[in-house]
């Protein structure tokens, strides 16, 4: 079975995502995916599909004779046909898929949402390039949205003065770290409040957290509870992120977003700012060679401040990789919010052996 996917808004990081654990997946636009031979449930574990669909026909031209043989074999009460880097479909041609349906349904308008689609039970179909024709997949499985906004609003402790990393793109960070299903170990050595941490967990990770913050390991540690993970699976401990490799052994990954400075900083001091993060992220990098095992990953958010037409950006890091025996293999890949005057950019190093 070949399956669609739609990304989220973040389709650069998704994809990366899911070419870290779908290495034969196929890009056919921005927001799109396909993967043959695949199944649904492995593919749930992504933190950038928002849906996935699976593809019924390809087609020359989106009309009435092409869409109406596909909703005719489903069973709904409501149908709703959205489109992903294409052009809606008109309104006429809506009218006429219903009229020639010749049964009594509801058609949804719009880009249906997760919950649209589950709330109200509606039969999608997703049209989408594909290979210079149209694909029309019918959605299967759409994002628990329920559980991501669990976690991202609902955990008994969090921190927006320092900036809080969406539980998604902290999942897409840990999928391109790597798999989980040899019980590898994951260290994320500025924990805050455990948002990677958890997500790792839930993915099967034995997990490390560490920060320098008493507050804040005792925070996250809270909050893993709350989610019902098991504690036989994580370990924590207070720690100067420069200095970790004295406490722990070897890890598989570390998957991290570290202190990223003040967002409020004057203008005219952001170059120092950005002076002292670059001398913090070597000396991490620094020490964290020596407990990254051979040919393992280190994904890692830094900030881009953005002053008026000006960007600060710490280069000096990316700049003395080598040196400090990494390679970068991805990066940069942005997240940010429109207009964000400290934007998020992902890398992914490798240990070089």
């Amino acid at each position: 079975m070949t399956l669609l996917l739609v990304f989220g808004s973040t389709p650069d990081l998704a994809w990366q995502e899911l070419n870290s654990m779908v290495p034969l997946a196929e890009r056919t636009s921005p927001h799109t995916a396909v993967v043959h031979d695949g199944s649904v449930d492995p593919l749930n574990r992504l933190g950038g599909v928002t849906k996935i669909g699976r593809l019924s026909h390809v087609v020359s031209s989106i009309d009435a004779s092409t869409l109406v043989p596909i909703l005719s074999t489903e069973h709904f009460r409501s149908f709703g046909i959205s489109t992903a880097d294409t052009a809606p479909v008109s309104q006429a041609l809506l009218a006429r898929i219903k009229e020639e349906l010749g049964k009594p349904v509801r058609y949804v308008s719009g880009q249906l949402s997760s919950v649209v689609i589950t709330k109200q039970h509606v039969c999608e179909l997703v049209v989408f390039p594909y290979r210079g024709k149209f694909g029309v997949a019918v959605t299967v499985s759409v994002q628990d949205f329920e559980g991501w906004t669990k976690r991202d609003r609902g955990r008994p402790y969090a921190d927006p003065k320092a900036g809080m990393l969406p539980p998604k793109v902290a999942r897409m960070m840990v999928n391109i770290a790597g798999s989980s299903l040899s019980q590898k170990t994951l260290l994320d050595p500025f924990c805050g409040m455990g948002t990677i941490v958890a997500e790792a967990l839930l993915l099967g990770w034995q997990v490390i957290g560490s920060d320098q913050s008493v507050d804040a390991v005792k925070k996250a540690q809270v909050n893993l509870q709350w989610l019902g993970l098991s504690n036989k699976k994580w370990k924590f401990f207070v720690s100067d992120a420069t200095h970790i490799s004295e406490k722990i052994v070897p890890v598989d990954a570390i998957v991290t977003e570290p202190f990223m400075g003040k967002p409020d900083v004057p203008d005219e001091k952001v170059r120092d700012m950005v002076t002292g993060l670059e001398k913090l992220y070597i000396g991490c990098l620094k020490d964290w060679y020596a407990i990254v095992k051979p040919g393992g990953k280190v994904v890692m958010i830094v900030p881009r401040f953005v002053r008026g037409k000006k960007n600060y950006f710490v280069k000096k890091v990316i700049d003395s990789c080598e040196t400090l025996g990494y390679t970068v293999l991805v990066g940069p890949i942005e997240y940010a919010r429109p207009n964000a005057m400290v934007k998020r950019e992902i890398f992914v190093f490798t240990k070089l052996v």
